[in-house]
């Protein structure tokens, strides 16, 4: 988030240091995938959900696009990444999808066992925003999952019917900053979350046809 504000400033030194700063972060990311990179074989089992790690890589991308103009457009004419960037979108994708961090069973069994009021729901909030932020990235940059031969069955794009869990909810909750604003927003319900009911009936894969459609203006090909 630094990056991006400082580059959005318009500041010459500013972005100038926007850049700098994009350029150590990237090294960094890439030096340390034995922390996140679950697409790697027999890697899933000793990345521990690092969402922290996945949000900051998510942003690191978006900004790659936003201070490279979005790069040359595909032949479906949409921006696209430069191939080291891709790559490193699709194994997040596919570091997801091996972790489980799509399917909200698995996402309410990770969080679930808190005893803190108000974690348990924050929590699944955070990934299920998480999710739906790299579905739109991976559809705005048109990535086609070249990645699929590395990991078998997982490829790296994520498609609407891969988005199973249901849509966000209460966003001034979300949003809150003070105490005020979260007692005022907060419902009784918030922190029912049970792995007996997975509410299925309500995921977002269940439209995804619709979902496909509006987010990329073509019918999914599922």
């Amino acid at each position: 988030m630094l990056v991006i504000g400082l580059w959005l400033s318009k500041e010459r030194k500013a972005r100038s240091k926007a850049i700098d700063l994009h350029n150590v972060l990237g090294s960094a990311i890439r030096q340390q995938t034995g922390a996140w990179d679950a697409s790697i074989a027999d890697a899933s089992s000793t990345c521990k959900w690092p969402i922290a790690t996945y949000q900051a890589i998510l942003l690191h991308l978006i900004f790659a696009a936003l201070y490279r103009g979005g790069g040359e457009l595909d032949l479906d004419l949409k921006p696209s990444l430069a191939p080291a960037d891709a790559e490193l979108l699709e194994r997040l994708i596919i570091s997801c999808k091996k972790l489980g961090m799509l399917y909200y069973p698995n996402i309410l069994q990770h969080y679930c066992d808190s005893i803190l009021p108000g974690y348990t729901w924050v929590s699944v909030e955070e990934v299920k925003r998480f999710d739906l932020a790299l579905f739109k990235v991976c559809g705005a940059f048109g990535i086609s999952g070249k990645e699929e031969h590395r990991t078998g069955n997982f490829d790296g794009r994520i498609r609407a019917c891969d988005l199973q869990f249901p849509p966000p909810r209460n966003t001034p909750l979300w949003n809150a900053v003070t105490k005020e604003e979260w007692e005022s927003a907060a419902t009784a319900d918030m922190d029912r979350h049970s792995l007996d009911d997975p509410l299925p009936l309500q995921w977002i894969s269940n439209s995804a046809e619709i979902v496909e459609l509006i987010a990329t203006g073509s019918p999914a090909l599922l």
